[in-house]
């Protein structure tokens, strides 16, 4: 299974159901329909890299969107910990996926350029 990140991009069909049931809840999803065009890509050593760079920009954005929400969400709306934590770990969980599948394509795009990746 030489082309398995393009499967990645089934995942937006989360995001179609929340276009269906008209619930935004789902929409960052929808970001996943960007890895389709990876299914023709053939990946190499700098592919991978920078799939492994984008996963860990994204999971830093979630640590740090999941820490701040949470902590706002306690202090400053007198919430409960249980809906502080709901709230920052799904803010966390949705920028999470759209910084990973733009990241990605940001990657790729100056992969394909033949610009210096950082």
């Amino acid at each position: 299974m030489k082309r398995r990140y393009g499967f990645l991009g089934f995942i937006s069909l989360i995001g179609l159901l929340g276009l269906i049931e008209k619930n935004a809840d789902f929409y960052p999803f929808l970001a996943f329909i960007l890895f389709f065009q990876y299914l023709f890509v053939q990946p190499d050593e700098m592919f991978v890299e920078n799939m492994r760079k984008a996963a860990a920009w994204a999971f830093y954005a979630n640590l740090t969107a999941a820490t701040i929400v949470t902590i706002c969400h306690a202090t400053l709306r007198d919430g409960t910990l249980h809906s502080a934590l709901a709230a920052g770990m799904g803010v966390g969980f949705g920028l999470a996926l759209m910084i990973f599948a733009f990241a990605t394509v940001w990657f790729d795009w100056r992969d394909r350029r033949g610009l210096v990746n950082d």
